[in-house]
């Protein structure tokens, strides 16, 4: 399934060039999805991001300008997005690792978009403990929240190879073993969700509000 999702990304990529279409979106719609996984960011001034399966660092465009002074990583699997993404941004840190376990630092948010969607195995419940096991990773990297775009499966189609999350399974994992503190949005697209998890979860009383 590697060389599968590698051949298409590739393909992609020397077709679109440095677009979305070229990381697989090709209706432009990131600046949305973006949009879904910052919204929360509370900071104005300096903050350290990691963007996990960054592509071709579409991410850190938008962040520019939006925030003043971000301090922006990113990992990514694929060599020909590592090097279109560290010519662009030479000051950048990008990551080539297996598991976010190899990365040894925090990041104030930890995000990714559509990293998930296609499938690592052609057993859907294998590819799924893998997800399932990499948010654990990618929570544990964050200081403030990790935000994951997925594409649901509510939904009256599904392409070959794809993998469509549902909500209701992903929050009760979340709340079960990372934070009480989540929140699942499905307001900005029909077909996809954003899951942001907190670090954060003290209340505080008698107010009964998180802080």
């Amino acid at each position: 399934m590697k060389d599968y999702i590698r051949n298409t990304y590739e393909k992609a990529y020397l077709e679109h060039g440095d677009s979305p279409s070229g990381v697989l979106w090709p209706k432009a719609r990131q600046d949305i999805r973006f949009d879904a996984l910052t919204r929360n960011i509370s900071s104005k001034e300096k903050f350290s991001l990691l963007d996990f399966g960054s592509g071709l660092a579409h991410l850190k465009e938008y962040l520019d300008l939006n925030y003043r002074n971000v301090i922006y990583s990113g990992v990514e699997m694929h060599d020909f997005f590592l090097e279109a993404s560290r010519k662009k941004y030479p000051k950048c840190r990008f990551h080539n690792i297996d598991s976010p376990e190899q990365l040894n630092e925090n990041f104030d948010y930890v995000v990714s978009s559509g990293a998930f969607n296609m499938l690592y195995s052609d057993c859907e419940i294998e590819h799924k403990e893998v997800v399932f096991k990499i948010i654990e990773e990618l929570f544990l990297l964050s200081k403030v929240y990790c935000s994951i775009n997925f594409m649901s499966d509510n939904v009256d189609f599904k392409q070959e190879g794809s993998y469509h999350q549902n909500e209701a399974e992903m929050l009760a994992f979340v709340r079960d073993n990372l934070s009480q503190r989540v929140s699942v949005d499905c307001s900005y697209m029909p077909y996809e969700f954003t899951i942001t998890i907190w670090r954060d979860q003290e209340i505080n009383r008698p107010e009964n509000i998180y802080g």
